[in-house]
């Protein structure tokens, strides 16, 4: 795991709890995405982490693991040793990374030293139906993805190249150099790991729900109910966006809870708003159609957040 997340550039002060505290309620009064991060000694590190300036938790990074950590333990921690306070914002799909490393337990590190390794270690992920995350650094970028059941999510990798953060994954191996990958598995209290199989569970149902009434009411219906679900997130907002029958949530929600409060209110107005075309009996058949076509686990954790077909239709 390593010291800085991100080698971005930052502020930062030594030895003082008044910068500590400033750098925090910077980040809350922008409502900002980032970290504020305490070195305490060669070691030991405390990472903060904020979503659009709410505090998702802090962390106690030391001898490559990670826990969770309350900031008021820093003065027994500290022992009047020197200690440095920095502070960088991120992007929210960037803080979204921290939040799952942080809550993850660190694996095995390999080297890739060309395009056929790297296909050839995809494919065993896939065939192991791997689920977690990775971290993959050389000297030109660094950056996180996370994996589901072998399968990189496209809407979760993010790197930074020295001057900006990308959302993808580099186009092609770059064979003047080696990629360092470190592999991650979610910790089963992680409420990040959580927040990201609602908010993809949800994602997914919704984009099919948009794509099969496209398919029964015609685009010009299918553009009126995405004016109407841009309009919803509007006043909340919400890194979301809707396009068609796609969905792209680029929105760092710092809570499980935030996560289903914004997809509870994207199915409601979805349910009202195919319910006015194409009827309530049709509308139920199709969210339940769509419902039942999710993975089992992705069901499950609807269902913990009542996110489910009945909700959703009168």
């Amino acid at each position: 795991m390593q010291s800085h997340l991100f080698q971005t550039g930052q502020t930062e002060l030594h030895g003082s709890l008044v910068a500590l505290n400033s750098m925090q309620s910077r980040l809350r009064e922008s409502r900002a995405s980032g970290l504020v991060e305490v070195r305490v000694g060669p070691t030991r590190q405390i990472m903060i982490v904020y979503a659009n300036g709410v505090q998702t938790g802090s962390y106690l990074l030391e001898n490559e693991t990670s826990r969770p950590f309350h900031i008021a333990e820093l003065t027994t921690l500290w022992g009047g040793a020197p200690f440095s306070v920095s502070m960088v914002t991120l992007p929210d799909r960037a803080g979204r990374a921290v939040w799952l490393i942080v809550e993850s337990q660190k694996g095995e590190e390999i080297e890739i030293h060309n395009t056929v390794e790297w296909t050839k270690r995809l494919d065993e992920w896939k065939a192991e139906e791997f689920s977690g995350a990775i971290e993959i650094a050389s000297k030109s970028l660094q950056g996180f993805t996370a994996i589901h059941k072998g399968v990189i999510l496209d809407s979760e990798a993010v790197f930074f190249n020295g001057q900006g953060f990308e959302n993808a994954l580099p186009p092609q191996f770059d064979t003047r150099e080696s990629w360092k990958v470190t592999k991650y598995s979610p910790l089963k209290t992680s409420n990040s790991w959580k927040s990201l199989t609602l908010r993809f569970s949800a994602a997914r149902w919704v984009a099919s729900a948009l794509a099969r009434f496209e398919a029964i009411a015609g685009s010009k219906f299918l553009q009126v109910v995405d004016r109407e679900m841009k309009l919803l997130i509007e006043p909340w907002q919400w890194k979301i966006a809707v396009d068609g029958a796609s969905i792209a949530d680029e929105h760092f929600f710092a809570t499980t809870e935030a996560t289903a409060h914004a997809y509870r209110a994207l199915l409601m107005g979805l349910g009202a708003q195919m319910g006015f075309v194409i009827g309530n009996v049709l509308t139920q058949r199709v969210l339940n159609e769509i419902f039942t076509e999710l993975d089992h686990d992705q069901r499950a954790t609807l269902e913990t957040y009542r996110l489910i077909p009945a909700a959703f239709s009168n």
